[in-house]
């Protein structure tokens, strides 16, 4: 199930993700009272399996009127949460009539690299480091 983040869900999606930065790589590192004035001040979903929050995922909608992804995350990664969570920014984003989600990528995270190109994201710049900035048409994540 997927839902809008409730105040009272904060302190289990600060954890999730906290957990999902340690998948990253290389693992990411934030401290909580960042995580939750970043959740505070974007758009969450998270993901729910029998009533425990396993992913989540923020965006904003970014000075262009397109969505840039900041995090998404799940902490039984290969289930699908991932997935329905990008579907859900989807639809998020043609009921708005967004035309683009943008996000970036490491090119040394393999798993996360394999994700996005799966929903038809596509490279369009290389990042100051280590990485890629990449887009998909709302259409083609759905």
């Amino acid at each position: 199930m997927i839902e809008k983040l409730r105040k009272r869900d904060l302190e289990k999606a600060i954890i999730v993700f906290q957990k999902g930065l340690s998948l990253e790589t290389p693992p990411g590192n934030m401290n909580n009272k960042i995580i939750s004035r970043e959740l505070k001040k974007t758009i969450c979903y998270v993901h729910k399996t029998k009533g425990n929050l396993d992913g989540l995922t923020n965006f904003k909608i970014n000075k262009n009127g397109n969505i840039t992804l900041m995090f998404i995350c799940a902490i039984r990664p290969r289930q699908g949460i991932g997935t329905e969570l990008m579907h859900e920014v989807a639809k998020f984003a043609l009921k708005k009539k967004i035309k683009w989600i943008y996000s970036g990528v490491s090119s040394k995270d393999k798993r996360a690299t394999k994700f996005y190109y799966s929903l038809k994201f596509k490279p369009y710049s290389k990042t100051g480091q280590f990485g890629y900035y990449i887009k998909a048409k709302p259409t083609d994540v759905v």
